[in-house]
Formats: C-alpha cells, structure tokens, sequence
C-alpha cells in the first residue's frame, strides 16, 4: 500500500493546482453536487483515429454514440501514453471495446419524435477496460432541434466546465493505472480470465469482482455482457461459494472485518471508524462520481440481483454494491458486506435471500 503514496501525492496536487477548492465528486463542478449521473453508450461503427501528437500525448479521436436516449456524434481529445500507442496493439483494443461513458445530468428531453439526453458533462471511451477522458469535447447531435437547443444552451457557456471535467478524469484514471501497475495479478485457470490483486496485512485479495460464469447461480448486470467486463457477475449464495480461482476463497466474516482494521488502522469496529468508504470505491461507475480509490480496492457500484416472487430485479447500479461472505465455522449467519453511494463507511448485513445476486471478491488459500 506504500506504493501508492506517490500517485496519491500526485493527484493531490493535480487536483489542487486545477481548482481553488479541490470538487468531491465530478458534478460539483457544474454546482451540481449529488445530481450527476454516469453510464454507458455502445459506440456504434468504427472509432476513428486522428494523428498522434508525442508532445503531450494527444490522440484525436472521433465516433458515434447511439442508445436510447443517445444519438450523437463526438470529437475529443486523448491523453494516452506513447508507449501504449506503440507496444499494446491500441487503436485494436478501442475498436473491440467500443463503449462510451457519458456524464450527465438530469433527465432526456423530447425533441420532435425522440427523448434524447443533451445536458452531456463530458464523455470518456473505454479501450478494454483503461478509460479515458475527452478534452476539447466538441457534439453534433443528429436531431436539429436537439443540436439547436445543445448550441444555445451547453456548447459555449459550458466548455470551461467540460474541460475542469476532464482535467478531474484523467486525474482519476492516471491515479488508478498506477494503482495497476504497483499491483500483482493471478490467472483463473477454469476460463484464462486475469485479476488484479492487492496485499493487506499479509493476505492477498482480488482487487476485482469475480466474473467467472456459473450458469444459474450468476448473472451480468440487466444480463448485459459490458456490465460483467467493467464490474463482474452477480451471484447467488450457492454461486459465490464455486466462483474463486484456484488458490483463494469466499472470505469469511472475519476475513472482511480483518481487512477493513488493516486498511484504515480503526479497530473499534467498522460504525465506529471514520469515514473510509469513499478510499474502497473505484473513481468511476458511481452516480454522481466516485471515491478516491486510495487503497486500490475499486469497489464499483455494480448494483444487485433481487429475487422478487418467482421473478427478479435489477436494482441500484451505481448507487450500491454487496459482497458475500463465507460463514465462521459452523455458524450459519450469511453476512454481506455493503457500500453504498452516499455512505461513510462499510457495513455489515444480514444476506436477506440466498438467492440475490451479489458481487463476489475473494481472498488466498483453499
């Protein structure tokens, strides 16, 4: 963990020398703290690449975003490293990915025939699962009345904000790929997939929701495939206890209670410690922004499966997410550990049904 010290310092005095009063989350920027909401957009055809500029690291870009309340074309500005133009095959892994973020606020508007979203913050791609910040965000809407009232509206008065906007981003996503690189990872030999992993006190954890498919006992998110890749599967209680690789396990209550004291040194219990939930949160996938990450933990808002009469629900993505643990010994008390989106710290719950789908991480040893 002393590792990220350095990254940690660096964001503190990126975000410092960027803004009078660092913001706590992105919309704070558009005084709009609590409002904002961010997801994502298939990009539809080709991602278009401009020249790269060395100096300073820029990459022109452009595409189409079209979902159901989103019909644009976008043109930015990259800040991506020369060594991950010229040795990672990267202009092939964006086209591959090809899913957009969208930063937004407030609810679509009609215009004609269509509700469309026009009070866009900002936007960043995805290329496998790196993101990155657009500056010099510049949108041409499809529906001309759309672009009209974007024009009159956002395009001028706004750009300022957009750019603190992604100046914030690409803060967050420099500090989280140096989280990367002063991490292990671990191979799950059952399909090949790779997670990051991070040590506390000794142990080894997954820093990534487990996403190995147990048909019946696991699902994606909405049962789409983009929310899997960017925060793992959902699984029931039965799932969780057959989703760790080779080598770790479901933790027990203990374990989490043990790398909770580890993280923040508080050892009066987790409702008696202060505030640390937003140093677990990942910098992205929260509505209204995200936490610091601070521990390279990044707990994504993945939401949860409810088992509702004979059917289920989707519910919370971006404002909750529950692990599962493992009981102690012959107890059989099921616990989740929990975050959520404007919650101070971690806490533990009674698992309500075995049958929800939670998100799983997990720790070493068989």
């Amino acid at each position: 963990m002393r590792l990220l010290n350095l990254s940690l310092l660096g964001l503190a005095l990126f975000t410092a020398t960027s803004f009078a009063t660092p913001p706590r989350t992105w919309d704070a920027i558009f005084n709009a703290e609590g409002q904002g909401e961010y997801e994502s957009a298939p990009i539809v055809g080709q991602v278009r690449f401009y020249k790269y500029e060395y100096y300073g690291e820029k990459q022109p870009v452009s595409f189409a975003v079209k979902d159901d309340h989103y019909d644009f074309v976008v043109y930015g500005v990259m800040k991506v490293p020369a060594d991950t133009v010229e040795n990672k095959r990267f202009y092939g892994v964006c086209n591959k990915t090809r899913e957009a973020w969208i930063s937004y606020i407030g609810k679509p508007q009609t215009f004609g025939k269509e509700d469309l979203q026009v009070n866009i913050k900002g936007v960043d791609i995805a290329c496998d699962d790196e993101l990155y910040a657009l500056k010099d965000l510049k949108i041409k809407f499809k529906n001309a009345a759309a672009q009209k009232y974007w024009t009159a509206n956002f395009e001028r008065s706004e750009k300022s904000r957009r750019d603190k906007l992604a100046e914030f981003r690409i803060a967050e996503q420099e500090h989280f790929s140096e989280v990367k690189r002063n991490s292990g990872f671990v191979k799950d030999s059952r399909d090949g997939q790779m997670y990051r992993t991070i040590k506390i006190d000794g142990r080894t954890w997954l820093a990534q929701n487990v996403n190995y498919n147990i048909p019946g006992e696991s699902w994606c998110y909405d049962d789409k495939d983009n929310f899997c890749a960017r925060s793992g599967r959902l699984y029931s209680l039965e799932g969780a206890r057959k989703a760790c690789p080779k080598g770790f396990h479901l933790p027990r209550d203990r374990e989490w209670q043990d790398m909770l004291t580890g993280l923040t040194g508080c050892y009066d219990g987790v409702q008696k410690c202060e505030a640390f939930a937003s140093k677990l949160k990942a910098r992205t996938g929260w509505q209204g922004g995200g936490g610091t990450d601070e521990y390279g933990f990044t707990a994504f808002g993945s939401g949860r499966r409810e088992v509702v009469g004979r059917g289920h629900r989707y519910v919370e993505m971006g404002e909750y997410t529950a692990f599962w643990s493992s009981q102690n010994g012959r107890n059989s008390t099921i616990w989740i550990w929990v975050l959520g989106r404007m919650g101070d710290n971690m806490v533990r719950e009674l698992a309500p049904n075995a049958g929800n789908g939670y998100s799983v991480r997990c720790i070493d040893g068989d």
